[in-house]
């Protein structure tokens, strides 16, 4: 059950990303942010969705350093 809240969260992490990153696109087309800014909010949201998208595929994953062992 524990796994399965793990990579539900994981799943809803990827999705908002998904969400902020068009957000943080369409901002930065309007000039409601910086380019600077938006650079790093998409890069941001990218690192996210590729991190916690292997969390959701794998939730027996649960300890934070295992992404960066692999």
């Amino acid at each position: 059950m524990f796994n399965r809240m793990v990579s539900l969260g994981s799943f809803l992490v990827v999705f908002f990303s998904a969400v902020l990153f068009g957000m943080a696109a369409w901002w930065t087309l309007v000039s409601k942010i910086s380019e600077g800014d938006g650079y790093m909010l998409l890069a941001g949201c990218v690192l996210a969705a590729i991190v916690f998208s292997y969390r959701a595929q794998d939730p027996a994953w649960l300890d934070p350093i295992s992404i960066v062992k692999r």
